[in-house]
């Protein structure tokens, strides 16, 4: 087993080699000068196997070893951002036999719990269909199934009843039957959590929201036929909430007796700390601001991760996974990349600059800078009730309209 930290080197391999190059946590690389070639881990953290006997274990940095993921991915869904986006920020390898990682333990479970959640409390309605019934009734419904009425009630004398098959336009389709299953399944996991998680009530808010829609649905799926349940094109977020429920279920092996967060095994998985830092912040900015920051806009130097367009103040913003941004200077990389927006014909023309642009003068657009802290606590969204000006006071030494914000990761208490 190799144990490496974010940014960590594997020691002892100066040369590439095979045995590492398919991997999604290591990289061939040479990250500053001064720094050997070797195979580093970036900033991402998970499990995966190396080969039939060895796997390679990536955790957080020192100084943040108990960030909140939940939290981070609750706040990612108060955005307003599609549904796949989410799912780009971690990828797990369900077939692959799980891996020792105590380090991990009670990271990729709850994230996949409150992913699906997530996604079903997106539904606006439950879809329907017609579901086959096979009923004793007092009155004919359908069609009368002879032999089985026979059976039923004429050998026992039973006049007053009629057997019958009838298709029934109802919620308590197969889909749903396994969304509601995975419901159960997930409220275990939520109430083995814990009230130390920053997002625990909201989390049971959403849970609490999300198994009323299913009041009318059986939980009774067979297990066999799980694999055969499908979604549709045209309904995305039920395709997903499909996609996910599946993955909730064969996560815990099918059997609520392993819903646990404490289990040192975990199933393979790659969690983007960098792409997840994004997400979060993106929630924290569109709870504070909603229509006013735009997401990814794409311009013609790249896609700034935000930009923000009020009648008094306009900015480009970029997170930036780096915690040393707190004491030491920018990347010169990253400052060109913030000054090829900021002169990006595109990006300048959405935020409201025409005019400037027109009469050939070069605007002077505020980049800002989004880094997170390390070993802090934090207020619940530290944009919410401020102007976004009003927090552009730490500027970059020596480089005009360049401002850094500190936004902390939240941590379990």
């Amino acid at each position: 087993m190799i144990y490496l930290q974010e940014h960590d080197i594997i020691s002892g391999v100066n040369t590439q080699t095979e045995r590492f190059e398919n991997l999604s946590l290591v990289s061939w690389d040479k990250p500053m000068e001064g720094c050997s070639w070797g195979y580093y881990a970036s900033f991402k953290i998970g499990a995966e196997w190396i080969d039939e006997n060895e796997a390679l274990i990536v955790t957080t940095k020192r100084g943040m070893e108990n960030i909140d993921f939940l939290s981070m991915f609750m706040t990612c869904f108060s955005s307003n951002l599609e549904i796949e986006s989410f799912s780009e920020i971690y990828s797990i390898n369900a077939e692959q036999p799980s891996i020792e990682a105590p380090s991990l333990r009670g990271v990729i479970s709850p994230l996949i719990v409150l992913h699906f959640i997530g996604v079903v409390n997106r539904l606006k309605s439950l879809k329907r269909g017609y579901v086959h019934r096979s009923e004793n009734l007092k009155k004919v419904k359908g069609k009368i199934n002879i032999l089985k009425n026979e059976r039923t009630n004429i050998s026992l004398k039973r006049y007053d009843c009629i057997y019958c098959n009838y298709d029934e336009y109802s919620v308590d389709i197969p889909e749903n039957r396994l969304l509601k299953k995975a419901l159960l399944f997930s409220q275990h996991m939520v109430q083995k959590m814990g009230e130390h998680h920053q997002a625990y009530s909201s989390i049971k808010h959403m849970l609490a929201r999300s198994l009323s829609m299913f009041e009318n649905v059986s939980n009774d799926v067979d297990i066999k036929s799980i694999r055969q349940i499908k979604g549709h094109k045209l309904y995305k977020e039920y395709a997903e909430a499909i996609r996910l429920a599946k993955l909730v279920l064969s996560h815990f092996d099918y059997s609520l007796n392993k819903v646990s967060i404490t289990d040192n095994k975990i199933v393979p998985f790659v969690l983007d700390m960098s792409l997840l830092y994004e997400h979060y912040v993106y929630g924290l900015l569109y709870e504070a601001y909603q229509n006013k920051i735009v997401y990814q806009y794409k311009g013609k130097t790249g896609d700034p991760d935000f930009l923000y367009c009020s009648d008094g103040f306009k900015a480009i913003l970029d997170t930036k996974y780096i915690p040393k941004y707190e004491n030491k200077s920018l990347d010169k990389d990253v400052i060109r990349q913030l000054s090829g927006y900021s002169r990006d014909i595109p990006i300048l023309k959405h935020l409201g600059y025409n005019d400037i642009i027109e009469s050939s003068l070069t605007p002077s657009v505020p980049c800002i800078i989004i880094y997170p802290q390390e070993s802090t606590t934090s207020e619940e969204n530290p944009f919410m009730g401020k102007r976004l000006s009003e927090l552009c006071t730490n500027q970059v030494r020596r480089l005009s309209q360049f401002y850094k914000i500190s936004i902390p990761i939240p941590i379990i208490k």
